[in-house]
């Protein structure tokens, strides 16, 4: 058995699925081997699994298991019903791993009532451990949509933890004025990336397809309403009419919501010019990154955003949205930020980003300079080892 203690860097979903979250998670645990100080155990909720299946994921141990809600809206009595049947044996099994394994933190990430498990072991306090709830953003805005039962059992969830930790001053704030847990401290880590993997994808040969277009924009994030790329393509359509001559690109997790992003291309008649790349691997998306003349974040709600930090590191120009914690990653004064929600704002800002080549140029430069010095996995580490570890 490994002598070095454990901690559980734990996602409601599998390894396997896109977007953000997981990227913070995969580093994090990719950063704690580095240090050597904890052994990480990556933990991934999968409802066909009611035993531990042990896997490792790039020589990571990984644990695929059941995590269970205690309450689901549509099913509230039944659901809880099973909870209660099955729980005794799952909390004597989530204890028995965690003492062979000699596990001292628990770091849930994108809390939501599956990790209610968590908080009934820390408030057993049996096994002894430390429990930090890491929140990025829409895991808020679940919790503060839910029903009156289920906010409640989410904040006695949170009530348990050591420590909160938010991706961004914004989204803290927004956790603290929402959820009123004044009792359990919150801290600010923001997220990193990683320069090596950053650096490889610079070599990839992918290119998106992008039809008659030698030169395209693009804009990468869950197809969803909070992500403005239905404001985006509004932009897009004035930019074509006033002489643009590029495409643009819309890469993406799958949602129901790609469907009406797909049906306004049509009613716009660009099918010819938009192009959607749903669920592509994050290896080819940062080579479309890097390929683009310009990266465009139009999001109405942000709360951090990795993928200006991956936009910036590759040198390609950025415009995005004044919102949540972008202003926290390229600076308040960033020239090239517009307005949420404003198609007519949004396309006056990228034009000027596309024509004022000098000042563009001088942004990359200062942008690529402030990533490369601020927002590494090994910063964000530092700042979250303590915390594990329970000091500040």
């Amino acid at each position: 058995m490994n002598d070095k203690p454990g901690i559980l860097l734990v996602l409601p979903w599998d390894l396997s699925a896109t977007g953000g979250v997981n990227q913070v998670v995969i580093n994090l645990a990719r950063e704690t081997a580095r240090q050597g100080r904890l052994r990480p155990i990556l933990v991934c909720n999968d409802w066909d699994k009611d035993q531990f299946q042990i896997g490792s994921f790039e020589g990571i141990t990984k644990v695929s298991a059941r995590l269970q809600a205690p309450i689901v809206p549509k099913r509230m009595v039944r659901n809880l019903a099973g909870f209660m049947l099955t729980m005794r044996k799952d909390v004597a099994s989530w204890r028995r791993f965690m003492l062979e394994n000699r596990v001292q933190v628990v770091n849930a990430h994108y809390p939501e009532p599956k990790f209610v498990l968590f908080s009934l072991l820390r408030a057993l306090g049996r096994p002894t451990f430390r429990l930090l709830y890491s929140m990025h953003g829409a895991d808020l805005t679940a919790i503060n949509e839910a029903t009156p039962t289920v906010r409640a059992m989410d904040r006695w969830m949170l009530k348990q933890a050591d420590h909160i930790v938010c991706c961004s001053d914004d989204l803290n704030q927004r956790v603290k004025e929402s959820l009123a847990l004044a009792s359990v401290p919150t801290d600010t880590v923001h997220n990193g990336i990683d320069f090596n993997e950053l650096d490889q994808a610079k070599r990839s040969a992918f290119r998106p397809e992008t039809g008659e277009f030698d030169s395209y924009l693009l804009s990468v994030g869950t197809y969803e309403h909070k992500k403005g790329q239905d404001v985006l393509i509004d932009a897009y359509a004035k930019l074509l009419r006033e002489g643009l001559s590029s495409a643009l690109v819309l890469i993406g997790r799958s949602t129901p919501y790609l469907a009406a992003l797909r049906a306004k291309v049509r009613q716009l008649g660009l099918q010819n010019h938009v192009f959607f790349l749903p669920d592509l691997d994050h290896e080819r998306t940062l080579a479309a990154i890097r390929k683009a003349r310009l990266f465009v974040l139009s999001s109405r709600m942000e709360p951090f955003g990795i993928v200006l930090l991956e936009a910036a590191y590759m040198r390609t120009p950025i415009v995005a949205t004044l919102t949540g914690g972008v202003p926290e990653v390229i600076g308040r004064y960033f020239p090239y930020l517009s307005k949420i929600d404003d198609a007519n704002a949004l396309a006056q800002v990228i034009d000027d980003a596309l024509f004022n080549p000098t000042e563009t140029e001088r942004q990359v430069r200062l942008l690529r300079r402030r990533v490369g010095a601020t927002f590494s996995w090994q910063q964000a580490y530092e700042k979250y080892e303590p915390l594990w570890l329970g000091g500040r």
